[in-house]
């Protein structure tokens, strides 16, 4: 694949503008700090170097989102316009990058699983999801909040969905280990 080499000096420009201009440095510095944590030292610049590949080939600078102080940055922040993907695919992009408030599904229509597995295997949300959709047909709407800790994870799906998730992962190797799925305890005070 060629580079453009002024398209990606016009965007350059434009996340700097945006940089200088028209974001909100609070969000931007949770942003920053976020990426720190999670990447290396040693990997920051390839980790830069991707996220504006992959920004340059669908992005133009005219489509960017603002994230301008006080206009639902939060919000608008997740949901970006990626006018070269088809919809479909955009659709179910942002679907599994909405944060689980937005997610959270009705205490009468869900129940809550268990699943044996946790921080310690690098385990995130977005692998729980994908695992769930790929492997019973579950759709991302059934699936509610994840809430993964060290050693296991608890995730609110649908109740019609329940059984046949449990059903079809229970057994299942992942990641090195036999998972454990079922029904999860109800909620004790420590655990909110």
């Amino acid at each position: 694949m060629n580079i453009d080499k002024e398209k990606a000096k016009r965007n350059i420009e434009t996340v700097l503008e945006k940089i200088h201009g028209s974001t909100d440095l609070s969000l931007l510095r949770e942003y920053n700090k976020l990426f720190k944590k999670e990447v290396s030292l040693f990997s920051r610049r390839w980790a830069a170097a991707w996220l504006f590949m992959y920004y340059d080939s669908k992005e133009t600078p005219s489509a960017a989102v603002s994230y301008a102080a006080g206009a639902g940055a939060k919000s608008a922040g997740l949901k970006k316009n990626k006018p070269s993907e088809p919809k479909s695919s955009q659709a179910q992009e942002d679907k599994l990058s909405l944060s689980t408030a937005e997610l959270a599904l009705p205490e009468e229509e869900s129940k809550r699983l268990f699943i044996s597995i946790g921080k310690n295997r690098r385990l995130f949300p977005r692998e729980i999801i994908t695992l769930i959709m790929t492997k019973t047909g579950t759709v991302r709407e059934d699936i509610g909040v994840i809430r993964i800790l060290d050693n296991y994870s608890f995730v609110q799906v649908r109740d019609n969905r329940a059984d046949d998730i449990i059903e079809t992962l229970n057994g299942l190797k992942f990641r090195g280990r036999t998972l454990t799925v079922n029904f999860a305890k109800p909620k004790t005070s420590e655990d909110q």
